[in-house]
């Protein structure tokens, strides 16, 4: 069947053309539902915005209370907190809205907002809302699709979110998938069910039954199967979650830096019934979202987000830059002795991780932390089915010397069993021991800078890979097979340029995971900061040295 493809080129995803930064025009144009909207329109809905203020402590909105207007964070900082929920859910910063599930649904806001520092923001009243979004019926599908993400997002919860990471957008296959799903199954359980009815009493009568039974059944997991499916967008990466009962849990993730394009693709039916696959093209490849429902919403969305994130690091350097300017034209004695020093940023070693860490701890910990080093060893399940027979001929032994001396069989003396099992006991037992230390001695390992891998045989050679964070460029969890999920262990994986990094066998992938993701945000973060550092101080000292000058070359001085 012919398909059609709508992509997003590599150049989409660099920093557009914006108004100036932190004006109203900037905040609309942050709305992936606004995207049609062109510059002259976007200023006409900023006529119809209200400004407010709020101090720490104020109340923006009040949950329960009517639903009258959108509202945009213009600046500052605001905590969500739901009556039933004892957890405050992220909270919003400046770009952020609030409001698009409840305005869609008709119904009160679900959260209470508060001020937590010095806030503005802009309430986008329902009325004229409603005029907008009909003019353009993009508008109105992308305001629904955030507005499901946000139901979605308010009925779930995901144990591998960092701390105060937001769900920008959550979707699921498309219902049409569901309905293909079980348009088989369906079937057998009518077709078992019309059996059962007309051969009730006859030979035949369990067919039926059978055909009923296994209808259902898999009618039932199938639904459940499609209801595991995520595709996820958050402030900090992208996310394909893949889950099925009793067989596997894969998470693909790449963070939002490391995009390339994003494309959407359908055919003639998917078009039709308004699904379709949204392909995100990293470094490593690519991940796809397959057959979502309003592709181009989602694939606007994730744009909106990459260039919101490229806007706000933009900002930071612009702000950095202004205030370094600012202190050396007021004069750099006068500020520097009414300032407060700048907190010291430390610095990241860029050395590999001394060979003794980690290897010298012999406890059976899966996980510990040793001179700033996180240790991973395999889970506990392969260290059993690595020492499982040894264990046995050792109970088998002691066993055999136990019946002897208690006269169980006398056709060995005693002193020739209890010398040949002893042996064989010292031997087993030296080999069960080498199966410890080599499960003890396979570790991996997240340094400040590095993923480390570390394969060492006793008494035998040692093989240590290591790979900078600043190298990864996606990384995924397989968990396969009952034990695996049951157990909570699988892999992490790790791509790292061509190749791929693997974290073999792990307990808690997930977890492992989240650690790495933090450590690479970290140690990029540590390392973008000191270089808009450098850079500041650099045309800091340019804009003095051309001061100065001016200020030679002014005949009025």
């Amino acid at each position: 069947m012919l398909k059609s493809a709508v992509m997003v080129e590599t150049e989409s995803l660099a920093a557009p053309q914006t108004p100036p930064a932190g004006s109203e025009l900037e905040l609309l144009a942050g709305l992936h539902y606004l995207r049609d909207f062109d510059q002259e329109r976007l200023k006409q809905m900023v006529e119809v915005l209200v400004r407010q203020s709020f101090s720490p402590g104020d109340k923006i909105i009040l949950e329960g209370t009517p639903a009258e207007a959108l509202i945009l964070i213009h600046s500052g900082l605001v905590s969500v907190q739901i009556e039933d929920e004892a957890q405050e859910r992220p909270r919003l910063e400046a770009g952020d809205t609030f409001g698009e599930l409840d305005l869609w649904r008709g119904r009160d806001y679900y959260a209470t907002l508060t001020a937590v520092e010095p806030t503005t923001v802009y309430f986008w009243e329902v009325d004229p809302l409603e005029r907008t979004l009909e003019e353009e019926d993009s508008a109105i599908d992308s305001f629904r699709y955030a507005a499901e993400s946000q139901r979605l997002a308010l009925r779930l919860s995901f144990d591998w979110l960092g701390e105060d990471e937001v769900i920008r957008a959550l979707a699921r296959k498309d219902r049409n998938v569901l309905i293909q799903m079980m348009s088989l199954p369906i079937l057998l359980a009518i077709a078992g069910g019309a059996m059962l009815v007309l051969t009730f009493g006859s030979a035949w009568a369990w067919l039926g039954g059978l055909l009923l039974g296994v209808g259902s059944l898999l009618a039932a997991w199938r639904y459940v199967d499609w209801g595991n499916d995520y595709y996820i967008v958050t402030d900090r990466r992208v996310v394909v979650h893949e889950k099925v009962i009793g067989i596997y849990d894969n998470r693909q993730e790449a963070p939002l830096h490391m995009l390339l394009s994003v494309s959407v693709e359908t055919d003639l039916a998917s078009r039709t019934l308004g699904f379709g696959d949204v392909m995100i093209r990293t470094y490593t490849g690519q991940l796809t979202f397959t057959s979502v429902n309003d592709p181009h919403s989602m694939a606007a969305l994730i744009e909106a987000e990459v260039q919101r994130r490229q806007r706000d690091s933009a900002g930071a350097d612009r702000e950095d830059v202004e205030e370094a300017l600012r202190r050396r034209l007021e004069g750099d004695a006068g500020a520097d002795a009414g300032a407060e020093p700048e907190p010291e940023i430390p610095e990241v070693e860029q050395k590999p991780i001394g060979d003794s860490v980690g290897l010298g701890h012999w406890a059976p910990d899966m996980r510990f932390t040793e001179g700033g080093v996180t240790t991973y060893r395999k889970h506990w399940f392969v260290l059993l089915k690595a020492i499982v027979v040894p264990s046995v001929l050792l109970i088998i032994l002691v066993g055999l010397i136990g019946a002897r001396l208690g006269g169980t069989f006398e056709f060995v003396s005693v002193s020739t069993a209890l010398t040949c099992n002893t042996l064989l006991i010292v031997g087993i037992f030296v080999w069960w021991v080498y199966q410890y230390m080599d499960w003890v001695n396979d570790i991996y390992q997240i340094s400040p800078t590095h993923i480390i891998d570390v394969y060492k045989k006793p008494l035998s050679r040692e093989l240590r890979k290591l790979a900078p964070l600043e190298n990864i460029l996606g990384t995924e969890v397989k968990r396969r097979g009952i034990f695996g999920l049951i157990l909570n262990y699988g892999d992490v994986i790790a791509n790292v340029g061509t190749s791929e990094f693997v974290f073999e066998g792990v307990l808690s992938p997930n977890r492992i995971q989240q650690d790495i993701a933090r450590a690479q945000e970290t140690f990029l973060e540590t390392r973008r900061q000191g270089e808009r550092d450098e850079r500041r101080e650099e045309l800091a000292e340019w804009f003095s040295v051309y001061h100065e000058t001016t200020e030679q070359k002014d005949p009025r001085k």
